[in-house]
């Protein structure tokens, strides 16, 4: 005899019901389906873009369930408008049944439970949220014995649709199947399925599969006869396809990248992923080339406990243009072997001079020069520093003179730091090195050179000034020859090297409330003049003056030279601060060095005459959405400006910023460089943003790189095209020769991700100051 009850609601401790038993049945299934979609493609969670509605009428609808608080979250919540219970153990619920669990909520227009064959069955508007999906059924049923032929519990739920609000999409499927081998191997079949993050029903871009295979244990799923259809027409087929499910990684096929330049073709790669283990990966990359032929690509990464590197190749056996075998390579890995001590490693080659102009949409890329080979080795302790390295520096253009090419260092080893002398105010500072110089040109002088430079260091300060004497003695020994003589006799260096910096600080607070300083500063340097013509030139060279220049008591950059000084800095430099966010808003910074003697230390063998050094100026704001950027150097010889660096950029969101750079240089009064830099992102409504690069040399009348482009942007997808032309580190004398076009494009399915590669979105990152691409 049945018992008819009213509307009630009823608590059950977990592990007491098989309404319960449900729940926990289920709530995998929906987190699993949740990661399938959204990370098939890019493992990534996208959020939901503004431009989509905030309700589509035709998709389900996602009421977050109810987080129960920890003691309570054991406890299944049932309720309904009527329920009927029979001896035999049916208990039927009829109107608005609702079971609630922590973070999982289903309803339903009814529900029936059968003891004797342990079935649960659900119909009439049956509706499931989880904290991360909805789910909708018309209706469904859990058979709970696992004694059927499989020893499986399954599930089924028939005409179901689906909403993931984390990233927009949207599902349907004629039928879902579940089935749970005894706790373990749980897996979800989908019959007819298809996917979107467009309305659901009339639908831009359109994923469906005739059956789609979860496996939630290894957390990974299979689909059978894909087709990816836009606007209505199906452009992409696959009978079989591979996919992870959750954040896990797995091998297999990612989606194929396209483009094309007019050095290489047409452009199209298939990578394959490959998940070594969980602490290496590697991505191989099969690259056809219409004009150049097939590569092969890819990258290695590992991370162990103390160690990561990442391994990048390049390999194409016979270039269709060159008829030459094609190749880059670099190997780059950090490892810390103690808490302070680590060692970093960088090697790289390329095959030719050509390579990086053929085979790279970076104009960085292409202007390298060198490329840097090199093993590391860091130890720290408090304020000592101990560094070796083994360093080769590859030239890339193999027609430049031997003899004007890097010294290797093998190796150079480098001990600096300084440390308080005991009860005085004194420092102890110490720079040294020791380095081993090789060449591959046998004719030119190579060997050893030996630095040391103790010293002693004084700082002095209060609230309103600095005062900061030092005096360093610097030794240096060389042991040199060259292949026809062995030995070659070069004096020792033994040069006093002292200096006095002083300053002050002054401060008012303005009307607005801002601080603004005012920062005189003088730094006296003198060095005795030595003899230094007869000394090798290994790695010296003279550095681009600078306001930091001001202040070294070195006027060359390496150890062959060190100059002779007898001269003063004035420099003064004035900031206005923000106080309560103590953000910087404007700095700028002006200085001049007085020589009182002639310089007669140099790398040609000229004698410096001038009585004053060039003017340096230096002007950076930031100031809300503006920021700027000045650099001069004013020629008090020539009374002119030297060099000329302007820089304007402006940003008030990700889809309207601009820039504008104007720099030049003059070398011995003649232009050296002149050049403009213009770039801009602009949104023109909603939809649709401009991409604009233009940097153009006026010394050459030449252009050096422009880049076009337009994207637009809707609710559930997105498609990026750019147009890019490019001008090549090539000696070529013809003008199509001397420059790459290139066709860049991204389309991205909103929730998916990208189905033509990131080539687009890397190119304009690198190229207009300011900008980045996120994921939408």
């Amino acid at each position: 005899m049945c018992e008819k009850k009213p509307h009630s609601v009823q608590t059950f401790h977990c592990g007491r019901s098989a309404l319960l038993s449900l729940c926990v049945f289920l709530l995998p299934l929906f987190l699993t389906l949740f990661a399938h979609n959204a990370s098939a493609a890019t493992a990534s969670k996208e959020k939901v873009n503004s431009l989509c509605p905030v309700i589509d009428d035709n998709a389900t609808q996602y009421n977050k369930p109810r987080a129960f608080t920890k003691s309570d979250q054991g406890n299944t919540e049932i309720g309904a408008d009527a329920t009927m219970s029979s001896g035999d153990g049916t208990l039927s619920l009829d109107g608005n049944v609702i079971i609630e669990q922590h973070l999982l909520r289903v309803s339903a227009d009814h529900a029936n439970y059968n003891k004797q064959e342990d079935t649960l069955s659900f119909s009439g508007n049956v509706h499931i949220d989880t904290e991360s999906i909805s789910l909708d059924a018309n209706k469904g049923s859990v058979d709970m014995n696992a004694t059927n032929e499989k020893n499986n519990k399954q599930g089924n739920f028939s005409d179901v649709t689906f909403f993931i609000p984390d990233n927009n999409l949207k599902g349907i499927a004629k039928n879902i199947v579940i089935s749970d081998h005894e706790g373990k191997n749980t897996t979800s079949t989908l019959k007819d399925a298809s996917i979107t993050s467009c309305n659901l029903f009339d639908p831009d871009w359109l994923i469906s599969a005739d059956e789609i295979k979860l496996d939630h244990d290894d957390e990974y799923g299979t689909a059978d006869d894909v087709v990816i259809r836009f606007k209505g027409v199906p452009f992409l087929y696959t009978p079989y396809i591979e996919f992870p499910t959750s954040d896990k990684r797995r091998s297999g096929f990612l989606f194929p990248e396209i483009g094309t330049s007019s050095s290489r073709g047409i452009e199209l790669a298939a990578p394959w992923y490959w998940n070594i283990a969980p602490n290496h990966d590697a991505l191989i990359v099969p690259r056809y080339m219409d004009k150049r032929g097939i590569e092969l690509g890819g990258n290695y990464r590992y991370l162990t406990k103390s160690s990561e590197g990442t391994l990048n190749g390049a390999y194409l056996p016979n270039d269709d243009v060159t008829q030459d075998t094609r190749y880059q390579v670099r190997y780059q890995q950090h490892t810390r072997l103690l808490s302070n001590l680590t060692l970093d490693v960088d090697l790289q080659d390329i095959s030719d001079a050509e390579y990086l102009n053929d085979f790279t949409n970076d104009l960085s890329s292409t202007s390298q020069t060198h490329l840097n080979r090199s093993a590391n080795l860091h130890y720290n302790l408090d304020n000592w520093h101990l560094r070796a390295l083994l360093q080769d520096i590859k030239t890339i253009d193999t027609t430049t003179p031997l003899n004007t090419r890097p010294f290797e260092r093998l190796p150079q080893l480098t001990l600096d730091g300084d440390t308080e002398i005991a009860n005085t105010p004194l420092l102890f500072t110490l720079d040294s090195e020791y380095v081993d110089f090789t060449h591959e040109d046998e004719t030119l002088t190579t060997g050893t050179r030996l630095t040391l430079r103790p010293g002693l260091r004084l700082p002095l300060s209060g609230p309103f000034w600095f005062l900061e004497p030092a005096v360093k003695f610097s030794h240096t020994q060389y042991d040199v020859g060259n292949n026809i003589v062995s030995s070659q006799a070069v004096d020792n260096r033994n040069l006093p090297i002292s200096s006095i910096d002083a300053g002050l600080f002054f401060e008012r607070t303005l009307e607005n409330g801002y601080q603004q300083t005012l920062e005189p500063r003088l730094y006296y340097l003198n060095v005795p003049f030595e003899e230094q013509n007869n000394t090798p030139i290994f790695d010296t060279s003279i550095p681009d003056f600078s306001v930091a220049q001001l202040f070294r008591d070195n006027r060359f950059i390496g150890g062959d030279r060190i100059g002779d000084a007898n001269q003063l800095t004035l420099a003064l430099t004035s900031r206005i601060l923000n106080t309560a966010t103590g953000v910087e808003l404007i700095r700028a910074s002006i200085g001049q060095i007085f020589f009182f003697e002639n310089r007669r230390v140099s790398l040609d063998g000229n004698i410096d005459t001038g009585k004053q050094s060039d003017i340096i100026a230096e002007l950076d704001t930031t100031w809300g959405r503006w920021q700027t950027n000045v650099d001069l150097q004013w020629d008090t010889s020539n009374n002119t400006l030297s060099k000329e660096n302007y820089f304007l950029h402006y940003k008030s969101d990700k889809s309207h910023l601009f820039n504008i750079g104007y720099r030049k240089r003059l070398i011995d009064n003649d232009i050296d460089i002149e050049q403009t830099d213009t770039s801009f992102v602009y949104a023109i409504n909603r939809e649709y943003n401009s991409f604009f690069r233009w940097n153009y040399s006026i010394h050459d009348h030449q252009n050096i790189d422009i880049i076009a482009g337009i994207s637009y942007n809707s609710c559930c997808w997105s498609l990026q095209l750019l147009a890019q032309r490019r001008l090549l580190n090539t000696n070529s004398t013809t003008d199509n020769d001397a420059f790459d076009n290139s066709i860049l494009v991204q389309f991205r399915l909103k929730g998916l991700g990208s189905l033509s590669g990131s080539k687009a979105r890397k190119t304009l990152e690198r190229s207009i100051y300011g900008y980045s691409d996120t994921l939408q």
